[in-house]
């Protein structure tokens, strides 16, 4: 049986954390923008790279107007 890897999640509080916006931004675009999750001990960690191409995104259209 093969062990199972993870890749290192990022929680709500560390992607509001470093993205300087409200938690409650961080679970809205989670649900839009459909990032994969798992949850572990009762928290829930968002897949680093759904993370990033949203903000990428998000800042490309600030950058844009």
């Amino acid at each position: 049986m093969k062990p199972r890897t993870t890749t290192a999640g990022l929680t709500a509080d560390d992607i509001a954390a470093l993205w300087h916006v409200p938690k409650g931004t961080v679970y809205r675009y989670a649900h839009t923008y459909r990032w994969r999750r798992y949850t572990h001990t009762g928290r829930a960690y968002y897949h680093p790279d759904d993370v990033t191409a949203t903000f990428d995104q998000l800042t490309g259209q600030d950058q844009d107007q």
